[in-house]
Protein backbone atom coordinates (compact mmCIF):
# COMPACT_ATOMS: atom_id res chain seq x y z
CA UNK A 1 0.00 0.00 0.00
CA UNK A 2 2.37 2.41 0.33
CA UNK A 3 4.28 1.59 -2.36
CA UNK A 4 1.01 2.44 -4.24
CA UNK A 5 0.92 5.61 -2.29
CA UNK A 6 4.23 6.24 -3.26
CA UNK A 7 3.69 5.51 -7.22
CA UNK A 8 0.85 7.72 -6.75
CA UNK A 9 2.17 10.82 -5.66
CA UNK A 10 5.33 10.51 -8.16
CA UNK A 11 3.46 10.32 -10.40
CA UNK A 12 1.69 13.02 -9.99
CA UNK A 13 4.68 15.01 -9.60
CA UNK A 14 5.87 13.71 -12.56
CA UNK A 15 2.36 14.89 -14.45
CA UNK A 16 3.01 18.68 -12.55
CA UNK A 17 6.14 18.86 -13.89
CA UNK A 18 5.77 17.70 -17.50
CA UNK A 19 2.78 20.66 -18.33
CA UNK A 20 5.28 23.46 -16.76
CA UNK A 21 7.76 22.27 -18.97
CA UNK A 22 5.84 22.34 -22.63
CA UNK A 23 6.39 26.07 -23.91
CA UNK A 24 3.62 27.79 -25.79
CA UNK A 25 4.70 29.09 -29.42
CA UNK A 26 4.35 31.97 -30.18
CA UNK A 27 2.53 32.04 -34.14
CA UNK A 28 2.28 34.43 -36.62
CA UNK A 29 -1.27 34.61 -36.12
CA UNK A 30 -0.96 35.78 -32.88
CA UNK A 31 1.36 38.57 -33.90
CA UNK A 32 -1.18 39.05 -36.62
CA UNK A 33 -3.83 39.73 -33.68
CA UNK A 34 -2.13 41.74 -31.56
CA UNK A 35 -1.59 43.88 -34.39
CA UNK A 36 -5.02 44.52 -35.45
CA UNK A 37 -5.91 44.88 -32.07
CA UNK A 38 -3.11 47.99 -31.94
CA UNK A 39 -4.76 49.34 -34.71
CA UNK A 40 -8.02 49.28 -33.66
CA UNK A 41 -6.94 50.78 -30.54
CA UNK A 42 -4.78 53.44 -32.36
CA UNK A 43 -7.99 54.38 -34.21
CA UNK A 44 -10.42 54.59 -31.18
CA UNK A 45 -7.97 56.73 -30.06
CA UNK A 46 -8.11 59.01 -32.98
CA UNK A 47 -11.75 58.84 -33.39
CA UNK A 48 -12.06 59.65 -29.44
CA UNK A 49 -9.49 62.54 -29.96
CA UNK A 50 -11.36 63.77 -32.97
CA UNK A 51 -14.61 63.76 -30.65
CA UNK A 52 -12.99 65.73 -28.17
CA UNK A 53 -11.87 68.33 -30.12
CA UNK A 54 -15.45 68.89 -31.62
CA UNK A 55 -16.63 69.18 -28.41
CA UNK A 56 -13.25 71.86 -27.90
CA UNK A 57 -14.83 74.08 -31.05
CA UNK A 58 -18.48 73.76 -29.67
CA UNK A 59 -17.03 74.97 -26.29
CA UNK A 60 -15.29 77.88 -28.01
CA UNK A 61 -18.30 78.60 -29.72
CA UNK A 62 -20.48 78.97 -26.87
CA UNK A 63 -18.05 80.93 -25.02
CA UNK A 64 -17.63 83.62 -28.00
CA UNK A 65 -22.03 83.45 -28.03
CA UNK A 66 -21.63 84.39 -24.16
CA UNK A 67 -19.17 87.02 -24.65
CA UNK A 68 -21.26 88.88 -27.55
CA UNK A 69 -24.36 88.44 -25.14
CA UNK A 70 -22.41 89.67 -22.10
CA UNK A 71 -21.01 92.60 -24.90
CA UNK A 72 -24.62 93.74 -25.71
CA UNK A 73 -25.29 94.16 -21.55
CA UNK A 74 -22.56 95.98 -21.16
CA UNK A 75 -24.47 99.82 -21.70
CA UNK A 76 -27.28 98.77 -20.00
CA UNK A 77 -24.83 98.31 -16.51
CA UNK A 78 -23.25 101.68 -17.34
CA UNK A 79 -26.92 103.10 -18.14
CA UNK A 80 -28.32 101.54 -15.47
CA UNK A 81 -25.29 102.82 -12.91
CA UNK A 82 -25.67 106.14 -14.36
CA UNK A 83 -29.66 106.47 -13.72
CA UNK A 84 -28.64 105.29 -9.46
CA UNK A 85 -25.97 108.19 -9.71
CA UNK A 86 -28.58 110.21 -10.66
CA UNK A 87 -31.32 109.05 -8.45
CA UNK A 88 -29.19 109.38 -5.26
CA UNK A 89 -27.67 113.02 -6.39
CA UNK A 90 -31.41 113.91 -6.88
CA UNK A 91 -32.09 112.58 -3.31
CA UNK A 92 -29.27 114.36 -1.81
CA UNK A 93 -30.65 117.45 -3.40
CA UNK A 94 -33.97 117.40 -1.96
CA UNK A 95 -32.75 116.69 1.52
CA UNK A 96 -30.51 119.53 1.25
CA UNK A 97 -33.52 121.63 -0.31
CA UNK A 98 -35.78 120.81 3.02
CA UNK A 99 -33.41 121.44 5.66
CA UNK A 100 -32.34 125.51 3.60
CA UNK A 101 -36.24 125.76 3.19
CA UNK A 102 -37.09 125.24 6.70
CA UNK A 103 -34.28 126.61 8.80
CA UNK A 104 -35.43 130.37 8.00
CA UNK A 105 -39.57 128.56 9.09
CA UNK A 106 -37.47 127.65 12.34
CA UNK A 107 -36.10 130.91 13.14
CA UNK A 108 -39.50 132.63 13.14
CA UNK A 109 -41.07 130.07 14.62
CA UNK A 110 -38.52 130.78 17.45
CA UNK A 111 -39.15 134.50 17.40
CA UNK A 112 -42.86 133.60 17.26
CA UNK A 113 -42.55 131.58 20.54
CA UNK A 114 -40.26 133.81 22.91
CA UNK A 115 -42.79 136.94 22.00
CA UNK A 116 -45.79 134.47 22.88
CA UNK A 117 -43.29 133.75 26.24
CA UNK A 118 -43.07 137.25 27.10
CA UNK A 119 -47.19 138.28 26.49
CA UNK A 120 -47.85 135.89 28.89
CA UNK A 121 -45.25 136.39 31.15
CA UNK A 122 -46.26 139.99 31.04
CA UNK A 123 -50.27 138.84 30.70
CA UNK A 124 -49.67 136.99 33.95
CA UNK A 125 -48.49 139.63 35.62
CA UNK A 126 -50.66 142.08 34.90
CA UNK A 127 -53.64 139.25 36.30
CA UNK A 128 -51.63 139.72 39.85
CA UNK A 129 -52.13 143.14 39.79
CA UNK A 130 -55.63 143.21 38.35
CA UNK A 131 -58.80 140.93 39.66
CA UNK A 132 -61.09 141.81 36.80
CA UNK A 133 -58.24 140.85 33.88
CA UNK A 134 -57.60 137.74 36.46
CA UNK A 135 -61.03 136.36 36.03
CA UNK A 136 -61.20 136.97 32.33
CA UNK A 137 -57.95 134.91 31.89
CA UNK A 138 -59.21 132.07 34.43
CA UNK A 139 -62.02 132.01 31.62
CA UNK A 140 -60.27 131.78 29.04
CA UNK A 141 -58.14 128.93 30.40
CA UNK A 142 -55.06 131.13 30.40
CA UNK A 143 -54.28 130.57 33.96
Amino acid sequence: MKKLVTCFIFFLLVLQAFPQSHEVPFTLDDRDRIMRTEERIESLRTEMNSKFEAIDYRFDAMETKLDAINSKFEPLYWAFGILLTLMLFILGYIIWDRRTALHPIQNKTMNLEERVNKLEYLSKEQAKKDPLFAELMRQAGLL
